[in-house]
């Protein structure tokens, strides 16, 4: 069995490097859109039993899926840290980390992630710049700790191999594509789709502000 863990900033919090090109009402209009599109695509999978938020503010519980809620949002590999000392998450064969940022993933690049394994794993999505980690699958989940962050592709790499993983790279065009800075949104405002995000940014106006400011 498979959990998936979505670790998620305060609302207030999140995604401040796009406070340049977003209010702070349509800053966190996205951050509750992307992450919308990021649980309708592991509603689809094959092999998540169960998935958790985890997160400090309780605006998530509005979500319709378990919230481990922290005292404290100190940070993405605390987030994981915590959520794997719960004891309804000690019967789980492997974890997935999968970041609430990756509007475009779909199930099958999550299945790809998660696809059942009897030796010790770690399967790693990158994301487009090759240095960010997008996706983490751990199995068993306690192999290795998480180590998001600058650079975090090729740690998580190391980090496997220390612990006698098999490491595996699964590739996906939805689920590199995250939206972290003014760029990488004006990137997806250039892209059509019909996900949660695509609909927030054109009811919002966001998208064609962006589009007809970086014409």
């Amino acid at each position: 069995m498979t959990v998936a863990l979505v670790p998620m900033k305060d609302l207030a919090d999140a995604k401040q490097r796009l406070s340049s090109v977003l209010s702070d009402e349509e800053r966190m209009g996205l951050v509750n859109a992307m992450l919308r599109d990021v649980l309708a695509a592991l509603r689809g999978t094959t092999h998540i039993q169960h998935v958790s938020i985890v997160a400090r503010d309780r605006r998530y519980l509005d979500f319709g899926v378990d919230v481990i809620e922290e005292a404290n949002n100190t940070g993405y590999n605390e987030a994981v840290a915590f959520a794997l000392t719960q004891p309804a998450l000690a019967d789980f064969d492997s974890l997935l980390i999968l970041p609430g940022d990756v509007p475009l993933t779909c199930a099958d690049e999550i299945d790809a992630l998660t696809a059942p394994t009897t030796e010790p794993t770690v399967r790693l999505a990158a994301a487009r710049d090759g240095d960010g980690t997008n996706g983490l699958m751990i199995a068993p989940p306690r192999l290795m700790k998480s180590a998001f962050g600058i650079g975090s592709f090729e740690r998580h790499k190391s980090i496997a191999e220390a612990a006698g993983a098999k490491v595996e790279i699964v590739t996906g065009s939805g689920i590199s594509f995250d939206i972290d800075t003014p760029d990488d949104l004006i990137a997806f405002c250039a892209v059509d789709g019909t996900s949660e995000t695509h609909t927030f940014l054109d009811l919002s106006g966001i998208r064609g502000r962006l589009l007809a400011e970086n014409a």
